[in-house]
């Protein structure tokens, strides 16, 4: 695997956005348990060759020092939950379009997408309401 979904994949669960609407929290909370480190080094570490990789622009990969710059300046708590959605489903859609479906991560990924998905529909009505 890339180093940069390596990074990714870290940035998905340390960063901890709280979220603001009750369907979001719920999600959220999901998708933190299903990002812990035990999940993500079993599904996707374990699971990939060593020299695997998937190409990433470097655009495509969040630090965290960039989200720490971002907060510190003048983007919404709303903004940085948005994209930290954007890029980790991007992300995680990205991984799927490599993996077979025989590929013992596929259901794991398949989860994490629906819950993207989810979340996705969550943010759109929030939107809608604001």
């Amino acid at each position: 695997m890339q180093p940069g979904y390596a990074a990714v994949l870290c940035v998905l669960a340390v960063l901890g956005l709280e979220a603001a609407a009750p369907g979001e929290c719920e999600l959220t909370r999901l998708l933190q348990d299903k990002l812990q480190y035990k999940m993500r080094l079993q599904y996707m570490k374990h699971n990939f060759p060593i020299d695997y990789t998937v190409q990433v622009q470097y655009e495509e990969v969040l630090r965290p020092s960039n989200i720490t710059r971002l907060r510190n300046g003048t983007v919404s708590e709303v903004a940085l939950r948005y994209l930290w959605f954007h890029v980790s489903s991007q992300a995680v859609l990205r991984i799927r379009e490599v993996l077979p479906e025989k590929h013992p991560s596929w259901k794991y990924t398949q989860e994490l997408g629906h819950l993207f998905d989810a979340l996705g529909k969550e943010y759109s009505k929030y939107r809608q309401a604001a």
